[in-house]
């Protein structure tokens, strides 16, 4: 048996109401796969990060590598679901999706008193981690487009999102990066981090490349 738990909250009509673009809902989203197009924002109590699309960072130390994360200069994160899969997603000039190639993976960055701390992060799975990590789902649905984003764990593990404000490659400027975690009692708390929600949207349509979320755009 498994267990879901998440801390998203659903905030409706949140992301169409401070968007120009059409948005484009389903009737229906399956559970573990969606080819639509799905933006990921941050549910907080921080006026900095509430309601901010996730972006793929760059990841200087891996090529072809992305963190998850926010800041002022990386496009946003646009996927499909694909089998439980999350893969990073591209549009051309006349609105059709394709694969960028990454998919994303949890990797362990560190572990006190029993609450593992992994980063959220893409790749290509040829190169590594060399699985396709394919535990996400998506639970929930309402008349704005909106989901909630999970991951399978054992019945006995809590999990949930936490961002963090980021001690690496501050070259480019200050950000926050993603993080999930993991424990079984009484959660620790990482230094200038906060338990957040991922929530999920089906992205609004670019109409001859003039309405743009800021992802990835063929020029």
């Amino acid at each position: 048996m498994k267990s879901f738990i998440s801390l998203a909250l659903l905030a409706t009509g949140a992301l169409s109401a401070q968007s120009i673009c059409p948005f484009n809902y389903p009737v229906f989203i399956n559970s573990t796969q969606s080819h639509s197009g799905l933006i990921y924002t941050v549910v907080s109590n921080t006026a900095a990060t509430n309601n901010h699309a996730f972006q793929l960072r760059t990841n200087p130390n891996f090529e072809g590598g992305f963190y998850v994360g926010l800041d002022a200069i990386s496009p946003v994160l646009l996927t499909n679901l694909d089998n439980s899969a999350i893969k990073a997603q591209a549009r051309n000039e006349i609105n059709q999706l394709y694969d960028l190639g990454p998919t994303a993976y949890l990797n362990q960055r560190d572990e006190a008193n029993g609450t593992h701390r992994y980063t959220v992060g893409f790749a290509n799975a040829t190169i590594w981690p060399g699985e396709v990590e394919a535990q996400w789902y998506l639970v929930g649905g309402s008349p704005d487009g909106t989901y909630n984003l999970f991951h399978e764990e054992p019945t006995e593990i809590v999990n949930g999102f936490i961002l963090c404000q980021a001690d690496h490659d501050l070259g480019p400027g200050p950000w926050y990066q993603l993080f999930y975690n993991t424990y079984s009692e009484t959660p620790v708390e990482f230094p200038n981090c906060e338990y957040i929600g991922v929530r999920t949207t089906v992205a609004p349509t670019i109409y001859n490349g003039e309405c743009d979320i800021g992802g990835f755009v063929a020029t």
